[in-house]
């Protein structure tokens, strides 16, 4: 065996080729294979770190930042996460503006990566002046700062199309029936989208998102961080994907604690919906088709919510 040594600058070139990994034990006999992408092993612990790489880039090269400049940004937390760790590196001042429901460890990753946290309101509008995207923008104004606005940002599905995407293919060796990823901003999943469909036309791609009517928090929103009803980047045709599965909270939290306790994998509540939508689409499949998903963070963001026994049985999950 050889052994390759590699010795990163910084933990920005360490984002990136993550392992994709066999699920065994929460699979069903006589569906597709399933193959989950562990995007918890980024410098960040989440899939995010790569559009906050490459919308920090992106805005360098258009002349946007300068050297001491302030970087703003609405998020669950992830992003957030993602953009301290590349204004830590870069030497930029780092704001995320969250919603009053975003985990206390997220919150406490993120000051101690140096970014100032603002509370916004989680019963409004997103987009309204006292949620987090209004928040967001408005405070970007006030400072004069840098807003990379991942909801938007073509250098946030980019860079799924030049990573995410050739690293899936990659490590399927080309063979790949179905890619299911969760709906956020729409950047993984349709970056990746697009990636795919160009060398494998015949891949069918799956959106994940809460079940509305099963969600389980408070003024009927989901307890799973960091979904939203926006296919961003989706709403282009080769990115859009063929079909949307929606997962109620119960089973989306049951199957993040299956996923710690069968397979090792200590994820967060996204990973459940992604999971459960890809054994959706296994079991249509059926034996001999292959399935990739994307877990998308670290359950370390979570221990004071999905894996704490009484917060689950607060909000009866």
């Amino acid at each position: 065996m050889i052994l390759v040594l590699v010795i990163h600058n910084d933990v920005l070139s360490a984002i990136g080729r993550t392992p994709l990994v066999r699920l065994r034990r929460v699979v069903p006999a006589g569906c597709a294979e399933v193959l989950a992408k562990l995007e918890y092993f980024a410098p960040g612990g989440s899939v995010k770190d790569r559009a906050a790489l490459a919308m920090i880039v992106d805005a360098e090269h258009r002349g946007q930042l300068h050297a001491g400049a302030t970087v703003v940004e609405a998020s669950g937390g992830n992003t957030g996460v993602g953009l301290a760790i590349v204004c830590a590196v870069r030497g930029y001042r780092c704001v995320i503006v969250v919603p009053e429901t975003t985990s206390s460890d997220k919150q406490a990753v993120l000051r101690a990566l140096g970014a100032e946290v603002v509370r916004a309101r989680a019963d409004v509008e997103p987009d309204g002046p006292e949620g987090y995207i209004g928040r967001a923008a408005a405070l970007a104004r006030e400072r004069n700062a840098y807003l990379p606005d991942q909801f938007e940002n073509h250098a946030n599905p980019d860079a799924h199309y030049a990573s995410t995407g050739p690293e899936i293919l990659a490590d399927c060796d080309g063979r790949l029936d179905a890619f299911v990823a969760c709906v956020g901003s729409g950047g993984t999943l349709g970056g990746t989208a697009r990636f795919l469909r160009e060398r494998i036309p015949s891949v069918r791609v799956v959106g994940a998102m809460p079940e509305r009517s099963e969600c389980a928090g408070a003024h009927g929103g989901t307890l799973v961080e960091g979904i939203i009803d926006d296919l961003g980047d989706c709403s282009q045709p080769d990115a859009r994907p063929d079909d949307v599965v929606t997962i109620g909270d119960r089973d989306a939290v049951a199957m993040t604690l299956r996923l710690a306790r069968e397979e090792a994998i200590l994820a967060g509540g996204s990973a459940g919906i992604a999971v459960c939508a890809a054994l959706k689409v296994a079991r249509e499949l059926g034996a001999g088709k292959r399935v990739v998903t994307i877990v998308p963070d670290t359950g370390r963001n979570y221990l004071s919510t999905y894996f704490d026994d009484a917060w689950r049985a607060k909000r009866g999950v």
